[in-house]
């Protein structure tokens, strides 16, 4: 039989794993991982969009310059110039306090219709696409034209006619992202960590050190406002992974983990240790009752020795004699039951399969009990078995059918009937043990198989055993390959022992 790792060392083993779970996860729950962007210490790319932002402004200044040479010369120009020079105009109007013509006074140089009409306000007709200007100052001096709603316009007079050019701002960045000098400031800014993104009006991607991830926002954004429109850097922090622990929760964890070890250690102490005063307490019964079973069987002996010895006439002697044979017959019952149990918990009890007579063995049964059960005006009936010599354990089977008689003579009552049916059929050995008396109670006919269980009634109050009988008396049936069980019966108790036979050729 396998050896089995004892109680207690379960206990630690279950201890340990829960103690490294509630740790794991104590650990797991206090752990923090932080992403860290962190700004570089140098100034790289600051640097190169302050340069960047100046030669916007200065390249502002001279497309400003471009914007009122343009304008002159659309106003000193006898045929109405048909194209512009400058980047970013897409139309021009001439302004006349004097005269207006809607068809002759605009001019869009992309070849389509002009979308507003400047006019002032004495020529306003109030249509849709008139853009209708504050005053007439747009024809004296030179300067930006911002009305909101209305695109950005560069107007110049000469105190009696005026022009203003109406411009586009994203074709006029244009010029800054062609500038050679624009582009060259982001050089100082390629060896710098972490990702740049630089966007043109319109947010157009101009310059771009890295692959920005699509979804992360921007650590810094730096923004210069021009006339060319807005231009944009989304700037990329390098990133590092900061790990922290939650020292409360961790330590928390901690302490549950120790005092769940510490407790499982405790418990597994006490069950070793009650183990160990177990295991010393059957060996202790056990050594007993090997002890008991040699004066027993002594006394048996010598009883019936005596018993043969005495004459007829000397019937109250023999009747003492046969009260000391009973009482020792039953103590030898009990020490038997306490011996078997203690294999059976042990491991140890092993089955011996030898050919055993039937008739024999119900006959010393019937001999050893008559005596009892005529005490108590118990009449037992056996029902003998055809076949004389089975295949099986017979100490073990003897054992069973001791016990199953014994129930009946401490149980059944006085004036009992009982009987014992044997039979032999598809290869098992059948017996049935049944008494008239008042039963087992119905709670209690689950438990009369358990060690140490017995079934109270008024009938064994008083009665003495030790509740181990129907409890080895199944074990040793299953040992067997059989069965034993309480069949329902509508008065007094009734058992089914079924024991498989074995092949003589086995034997």
């Amino acid at each position: 039989m396998p050896k089995t790792a004892p109680p207690w060392a379960w206990t630690i083993l279950v201890t340990v794993l829960l103690a490294a779970l509630v740790a794991g996860s104590g650990l797991v729950m206090s752990k923090r991982v932080e992403t860290i962007a962190e700004k570089p210490p140098d100034n790289r790319v600051d640097d190169a969009f302050r340069q960047m932002s100046r030669r916007i402004t200065v390249l502002e200044g001279l497309w400003e310059s471009a914007l009122e040479e343009e304008a002159k010369r659309f106003l000193g120009s006898p045929d109405r110039a048909k194209e512009t020079r400058v980047a970013g105009v897409v139309q021009c109007s001439w302004l006349n306090p004097a005269y207006y013509d809607g068809e002759r006074n605009h001019r869009r140089f992309d070849g389509r219709e002009p979308s507003l009409l400047p006019v002032l306000p004495r020529f306003a007709r109030k249509e849709g696409n008139e853009w209708v200007l504050p005053d007439a100052e747009v024809i004296s001096g030179s300067g930006w034209l911002d009305l909101p709603g209305r695109p950005p316009a560069w107007h110049y007079g000469n105190g009696r006619l005026g022009v203003l050019l109406i411009v586009d701002p994203l074709r006029a960045a244009g010029i800054v992202m062609g500038d050679k000098a624009a582009r060259e400031a982001w050089r100082l800014a390629s060896g710098e960590p972490g990702l740049v993104a630089l966007y043109a009006p319109g947010n157009q991607p101009w310059v771009t050190h890295g692959e920005v991830p699509p979804n992360r926002k921007p650590d810094e954004v730096l923004r210069h406002v021009s006339r060319f429109g807005d231009w944009t850097l989304h700037r990329y922090f390098p990133l590092r992974l900061e790990t922290s622990y939650r020292m409360p929760v961790l330590a928390g964890g901690m302490t549950i983990a120790v005092l769940l070890l510490a407790g499982g250690v405790a418990v597994a102490a006490s069950q070793r240790k009650s183990f160990r005063i177990a295991e010393e307490r059957v060996s202790f019964v056990n050594r007993v009752s090997h002890e008991l079973r040699t004066p027993l069987t002594n006394l048996l002996l010598n009883t019936d020795l005596a018993l043969d010895h005495l004459s007829v006439e000397d019937g109250r002697v023999r009747r003492r004699l046969g009260l000391i044979r009973e009482e020792t017959s039953r103590l030898s019952r009990i020490v038997d039951n306490v011996l078997a149990f203690a294999r059976i918990e042990r491991g140890k009890d092993e089955g011996r399969t030898s050919c055993c007579d039937l008739e024999k063995l119900v006959g010393e049964l019937r001999e050893g009990f008559a005596p009892l059960f005529e005490r108590k005006s118990i009449v037992c009936e056996y029902e003998p078995c055809p076949e004389a010599g089975v295949s099986l354990d017979r100490d073990a089977l003897a054992q069973i059918l001791s016990n199953l008689l014994s129930n009946v003579e401490k149980y059944a009552g006085e004036g009992a009937k009982a009987r014992v049916r044997l039979a032999v059929d598809e290869g098992a050995l059948h017996v049935e043990v049944e008494d008239d008396g008042p039963g087992i109670p119905a709670d209690a006919r689950k438990r009369v198989f358990l060690p140490f269980e017995r079934a109270g009634s008024r009938v064994d109050e008083g009665a003495s055993g030790t509740g181990l009988g129907l409890a080895i008396s199944r074990e040793l049936a299953g040992r067997m390959g059989g069965s034993l069980e309480l069949m329902p019966v509508a008065k007094g108790a009734k058992f089914r022992l079924r024991i498989p036979l074995q092949s003589n050729s086995a034997v």
